[in-house]
């Protein structure tokens, strides 16, 4: 009888391929830097209009007047994150409200987040973004055939 070792189809030694770095854990490190450097940390919390707020996150930025266009910069990523954590705003996305708080002020209120009028650099980059989703698609559909 020969005895022979199955192998399978990958060769003799495989290589470990290294893990693109979590989303989640980019901005955790992003945020731990800018907590280090001593930047106004925010309390982020989430609720459907005129219920209770609910917390959704923490938020550091440069300057405490920039909040509410960092929290609408990062909604997708606040929503995703308390749908996780509260199923039931699932059925709510249009009707939700952001707001915030400095974390070193516990007690106060919670401040309602109000989308701020777009810069013009806020415009040219959307309309950047844009096309750069156009173009990505494009040459997404192209490969595919």
């Amino acid at each position: 009888m020969s005895t022979t070792k199955a192998t399978g189809f990958a060769s003799g030694s495989q290589k470990k391929k290294k893990k693109a770095p979590n989303k989640r854990e980019v901005a955790a490190s992003k945020y731990d830097e800018m907590k280090d450097k001593g930047l106004p940390e925010f309390n982020i919390f989430i609720r459907i209009k005129g219920k209770e707020w609910v917390p959704a996150g923490s938020m550091a930025v440069e300057r405490s007047n920039l909040i509410s266009r960092a929290i609408f910069q990062q909604e997708a990523e606040l929503l995703k994150g308390a749908i996780r954590l509260y199923p039931i705003l699932r059925k709510f996305k249009d009707n939700l409200e952001y707001g915030y708080r400095l974390k070193e002020f516990p007690d106060e209120e919670v401040t309602v987040a109000v989308l701020p009028e777009p810069t013009i650099g806020d415009k040219v980059q959307y309309a950047f973004t844009k096309a750069k989703e156009y173009f990505n698609s494009v040459t997404k559909n192209k490969d595919a055939k």
